[in-house]
């Protein structure tokens, strides 16, 4: 399964992050990929909380589907997607440090098998590097917004 990961370490407390990382509507704003959100439901953020967004990697947009799928408050979330042409595995992990707090971010995609053949292709030759690209702005977005350092990257 592909994927990418990056960290970076935020001069504030956990719950800054993670206040952050629980409201979806602020996803535009800090994950790079993420055009605009579809459906954000009101309930309570948590395992189980399903929302939609419209975004993805250039030049593979589309509408997915995400779920929160492990939920602990404070250090880890994790949100499985789906686009019907890929599955995605985001992990998003929160450690205290001695400056404030390192976020980590991992995303694992698995194509659907008749993907298979095209990711086998683009991921090496140009996905990869779009997809690190993508998630080194988004934790740089997180680290800006919550330090108030200013708007985000454009992408």
């Amino acid at each position: 399964m592909p994927g990418v990961e990056a960290s970076i370490d935020i001069s504030a407390p956990p719950e800054a992050i993670w206040k952050l990382m629980c409201d979806p509507h602020t996803y535009p704003e800090l994950a790079d990929p993420t055009e605009r959100m579809i459906d954000v439901p009101d309930g309570e953020f948590g395992v189980g909380y399903t929302y939609k967004e419209y975004g993805g990697i250039k030049p593979f947009t589309s509408e997915s589907t995400w779920t929160v799928s492990e939920y602990e408050a404070m250090t880890r979330q994790r949100h499985l997607g789906d686009d019907g042409q890929m599955r995605f595995d985001l992990q998003i992990q929160l450690v205290p440090i001695e400056t404030g707090t390192r976020l980590t971010q991992t995303l694992a995609l698995e194509p659907r098998w008749y993907m298979a053949p095209v990711s086998a292709v683009l991921w090496p030759l140009m996905m990869r590097k779009r997809a690190q690209t993508a998630m080194d702005k988004t934790v740089a977005n997180v680290k800006r917004m919550v330090e108030g350092k200013g708007k985000p990257s454009a992408s």
